[in-house]
């Protein structure tokens, strides 16, 4: 993590700091500043929590990166099974230099329907909901305080908190309906991704991955050594069966959120 730290770092020009979970104790690397996600800290700033917040709600950590950093105008926020292949990787860093008036970056950015899980954790009756990808995106100061707000107030209500949004559901779902400048990273005229290797699954086994490529291209899933085996093994397990009632009451609680104000 150190390592891809201090790369992304020489190949952006930028500073970097980590996420990291500091729920059993602080961790504080010498060679990067640290954002301490801990329930106590997201608590702090009034945000809910349920079981999974550390996975589900990625966006916490741009809220707690926005009061550690307050001067920064646009964060990048990069997850740890990213990596950027293909000649110039610097290139990407750069291209989007010249685009800071754009509040937010992300792939797949598109309007979600029923066909994605987090669909019905988005619905409401005054918003339409859009989904992303969120292992790589940019977010302006101001975006991340809007979707900061709507994580506080959504906190408040009990039949929001049934079906908590996910980090793609919530900032897409709110920066677009809010008028923000929102755009894809494939928006510009270059391709930085395709949906062959940048997705949600089964992670693409970094030590045989040699594509060639023409341009820089964002992967995701990747995964090194003993962290490929292991998460390949956790994905071959088979799924244990949601209870019916748990079925029924997650739909309860979509047709619920239709009549909430988003």
């Amino acid at each position: 993590m150190l390592a891809f730290a201090d790369h992304l770092q020489a190949i952006s020009g930028y500073p970097t700091a980590l996420v990291l979970d500091t729920g059993n104790g602080a961790v504080a690397p010498a060679s990067h500043s640290v954002v301490e996600l801990s329930r106590q800290r997201c608590a702090e700033l009034n945000l809910y929590c349920p079981h999974d917040f550390a996975w589900r709600c990625g966006d916490y950590g741009l809220y707690l990166a926005r009061r550690r950093f307050p001067q920064v105008e646009h964060f990048w926020m990069i997850e740890t099974d990213v990596r950027f292949y293909g000649p110039g990787a610097s290139g990407f860093f750069r291209f989007f230099d010249d685009k800071k008036d754009v509040d937010f970056l992300a792939a797949d950015l598109r309007p979600s329907d029923a066909s994605w899980y987090w669909n019905g954790m988005a619905l409401a009756r005054n918003a339409r909901p859009f989904r992303c990808l969120f292992p790589v995106t940019r977010l302006s100061s101001g975006a991340i305080d809007a979707a900061f707000k709507h994580r506080v107030t959504q906190g408040k209500k009990v039949r929001r908190r049934v079906v908590w949004p996910n980090d793609e559901a919530l900032v897409a779902t709110t920066l677009m309906n809010e008028g923000f400048r929102c755009h894809d990273f494939n928006d510009f005229g270059e391709t930085f991704y395709s949906p062959e290797t940048f997705y949600y699954g089964r992670p693409l086994d970094g030590d045989h991955f040699e594509p060639a490529l023409q341009s820089v291209q964002m992967i995701h899933p990747i995964l090194f050594g003993e962290e490929y085996i292991a998460k390949v093994s956790l994905l071959e397990k088979p799924a244990p069966a949601e209870p019916w009632l748990t079925v029924k009451l997650r739909k309860a609680a979509y047709e619920a959120n239709c009549r909430l104000r988003w």
